[in-house]
C-alpha cells in the first residue's frame, strides 16, 4: 500500500510523543483496526494507546468520522483524537 498519513491530537500526541507520521502499511492491513494493531505492536505507550478501542478515542479518515471497521486506502489521512471531557 502506498503511504498513509497518521495524525495524533490531544493527550494522545503527548503520550506517544509524535504529532504526524507517514506509514507504509502491509497489504494485510485493510482497516483502522489493523492500523491500530500495527501501532500497538510498537509496545509501551503505543500498546496502551492503541491496544483496544475506547470511547474517548475519536477517529477520522480524510476529515470524516470513522471507526475501527472503516477501510483504508493509499493516500488516506487518518487522525486519532483523544477526547477528554472538561
Amino acid at each position: 500500500m502506498n503511504p498513509i498519513t497518521v495524525l495524533y491530537f490531544g493527550d494522545l500526541m503527548n503520550q506517544v510523543q509524535i504529532g504526524r507520521e507517514q506509514l507504509r502499511l502491509p497489504p494485510s492491513v485493510a482497516d483502522v483496526a489493523g492500523l491500530m494493531r500495527v501501532l500497538a505492536m510498537r509496545g509501551g505507550d503505543w500498546q496502551q494507546a492503541f491496544g483496544q478501542a475506547r470511547p474517548t478515542l475519536r477517529i477520522t479518515i480524510n476529515k470524516r468520522d470513522a471507526d475501527t471497521g472503516s477501510p483504508l486506502k493509499a493516500g488516506d489521512e487518518v487522525a486519532f483524537i483523544e477526547m477528554v471531557s472538561l
